[in-house]
């Protein structure tokens, strides 16, 4: 690509150096500080808001081709109902494991939020770590599911998928609360059927009279006698 060529696209004249060019009708505009060798950039997305970004290129040809690369691709992603920007599965989690302990840390339901922590530490980061959370098909969430399951060497319970569910909900929250992930995108959800928990029968007369003996000796003694 040719001076000549970009000068179309630009508002400004060309100079064997350009500082600062302004493309697609003033909505990319490429520019270069006087501190660094890289051209950087910033483009308008659809809801009218700049993001400012590096081209990572010295040549001006190459950072004007980046820069129409990246609104473009911001744009398409806007109207396929997507966030300007992939954030990686792994950025996601981590940003939703500081809420949760922050939450923890205040005592707000520490007893659901630790398992959900365990859920994202122990088999969500591990399993889907670099993928792309809106890329998430169902294909990945039942290949996920029977890993999961294997890792546990157990069907879990119908309690247990309700946890890893609503861990799961929590990670989506956190990404449409930060941008990454637009409310109009369908992310597949886990499935929360399992065998429901047996809880444990009533006590006899013979458990119960030796739960209380057992008492009036710990009330003495306490724990270690």
């Amino acid at each position: 690509m040719t001076y000549a060529k970009l000068n179309q696209y630009s508002t400004l004249p060309y100079t064997s150096n350009p500082s600062i060019i302004y493309l697609r009708d003033g909505e990319v505009v490429v520019y270069r500080r006087s501190a660094s060798p890289l051209y950087q950039c910033r483009y308008k997305l659809a809801d009218g808001q700049w993001q400012r970004q590096s081209t990572r290129k010295a040549s001006i040809e190459n950072a004007v081709s980046v820069a129409c690369l990246l609104y473009d691709e911001a744009r398409f992603r806007q109207k396929l109902g997507l966030a300007h920007k992939a954030q990686t599965f792994a950025q996601i989690a981590h940003e939703t494991l500081i809420e949760l302990r922050q939450q923890i840390d205040l005592k707000r339901g520490r007893g659901a939020l630790d398992s959900y922590v365990t859920c994202i530490e122990k088999y969500f980061l591990p399993y889907f770590a670099d993928k792309c959370m809106e890329e998430l098909t169902h294909k990945d969430i039942m290949e996920f599911e029977v890993w999961r399951n294997r890792q546990m060497n157990k069907q879990p319970k119908a309690s247990t998928l309700n946890n890893f569910a609503s861990a799961w909900n929590r990670l989506i929250k956190t990404a449409i609360d930060r941008g990454y992930l637009s409310e109009n995108a369908t992310i597949p959800r886990l499935s929360t059927q399992g065998a429901k928990s047996n809880p444990r029968p009533a006590f006899s007369r013979t458990e119960i009279d030796s739960l209380l003996t057992y008492m009036e000796t710990w009330c003495v003694g306490g724990r270690v006698s």
